[in-house]
């Protein structure tokens, strides 16, 4: 799950271009960071606002944030300004945008400085996750700071403390109630004739676009994307698929609309929608749905102290109450021991305990690995046979 980027130019930038692209991407983007630096410099001459905020008075700690845009927006910027009310000497700057676009950036920015990172902490999935990992772009958490860390649920938390993982979205079926009055059932309905030319995938979006889920219903997996990519291959050329999108917002119009009816992709998306009066549900797949966990993760190169008030705020956002605000607003699903759900939130059907015992873990840091050869595969096969 990803809310909306800054800009649509940056919702075409997805993370499979991250290694060709990351310089023009940077480039493209510079003023993020030039701005960032002139925060700092401003803040040497006497104080800049941050988060919307008074100017500081004093010399004091500044610290970057980066959150999701859309639904999951409201709670982390109420957090940071509780945060900062209790601690005045700390200032946030928030940056909203996608993984997809803001991930790619933050490799640069400590490619080129690493103790200039683009932001001190932010909220990511498990793909960008995979990603950093193996990059280097993290730091493990203090579980003296963060000992709220404690309370994830055990088969969520990581044993080296990279990341607090603390909720998760799942993948499903998005289809357009108004054009398919009976809930789809199967990741096969994707490629059902009756839906031919009304189906929309992410583009290179491996967890959220059902390639991996088709591979495991075939036969296939991470360790052997053929059989999926044959089945999308063959939709492609019999003109299944009405388009490739690349942001959430495109998604949207094109399922309220009525232009596609049936999507793969993520629950916390898709109810935020229906919840504004969008003719939009999610369907549960009788195979599965995917698991896409999410949380925090401090970046490499910042600051003792951004590290320490990153960190507490990270604590800050783990409480019960901080959780629920997540899960409520952005239609997650709590990983945490010491949080009960409320009624109307337990009664989703697609977080029922049958729902989510067959639901599928992905391995991401083999799909990170293997990304470049999909992309190959997916370029010759499926996008180029799109009618």
């Amino acid at each position: 799950m990803d809310g909306l980027t800054e800009g649509d130019e940056l919702n075409g930038l997805t993370d499979i271009n991250r290694g060709e692209q990351a310089m023009s991407i940077l480039q493209r983007n510079r003023s993020l960071i030039d701005r960032r630096s002139l925060l700092r410099a401003g803040a040497a001459l006497g104080g800049v606002a941050l988060a919307g905020g008074p100017a500081a008075a004093a010399p004091g700690v500044k610290i970057t944030q980066f959150i999701w845009t859309g639904a999951q927006e409201p709670t982390p910027r109420r957090l940071a300004a509780d945060y900062m009310k209790a601690n005045p000497n700390v200032q946030i700057e928030i940056i909203s945008g996608t993984n997809a676009a803001t991930y790619p950036k933050i490799k640069a920015s400590l490619d080129i400085n690493p103790n200039e990172p683009l932001v001190n902490f932010g909220f990511f999935n498990l793909d960008a996750t995979a990603k950093g990992r193996a990059a280097n772009v993290w730091l493990p958490l203090d579980k003296a700071v963060v000992p709220n860390v404690t309370n994830i649920l055990d088969a969520y938390r990581q044993p080296d403390e990279m990341g607090a993982f603390f909720c998760m979205d799942v993948c499903g079926l998005v289809y357009n109630t108004e054009k398919i009055k009976t809930p789809p059932t199967s990741w096969t309905d994707l490629f059902d004739p009756k839906y031919k030319g009304r189906v929309a995938l992410f583009d290179y979006y491996w967890a959220g676009n059902g390639l991996v889920a088709t591979a495991r219903v075939n036969g296939g997996g991470e360790d052997n994307i053929e059989p999926a990519m044959k089945i999308y291959e063959d939709a492609a050329k019999a003109g299944q698929f009405h388009s490739l999108y690349t942001s959430n917002s495109q998604l949207q119009q094109l399922l309220v609309s009525g232009e596609v009816w049936l999507a793969p992709y993520f629950r916390g998306v898709a109810l935020p929608w229906a919840a504004q009066g969008a003719p939009i549900g999610y369907a549960v797949p009788k195979e599965g749905q995917v698991t896409f966990p999410e949380g925090f993760q401090l970046v490499r190169g910042s600051t003792p102290e951004q590290r320490k008030a990153s960190q507490e705020l990270i604590n800050l956002s783990l409480t019960p109450e901080a959780v629920l605000d997540y899960c409520r607003t952005a239609a997650v699903l709590p990983l945490m021991k010491n949080l009960k759900l409320p009624d109307d939130l337990a009664k989703d059907p697609s977080i029922q305990p049958a729902a989510l015992s067959g639901a599928i873990n992905l391995d991401y840091g083999k799909i990170a690995d293997k990304t470049p050869a999909w992309s190959d595969m997916w370029n010759k096969r499926v996008k180029a046979n799109l009618k």
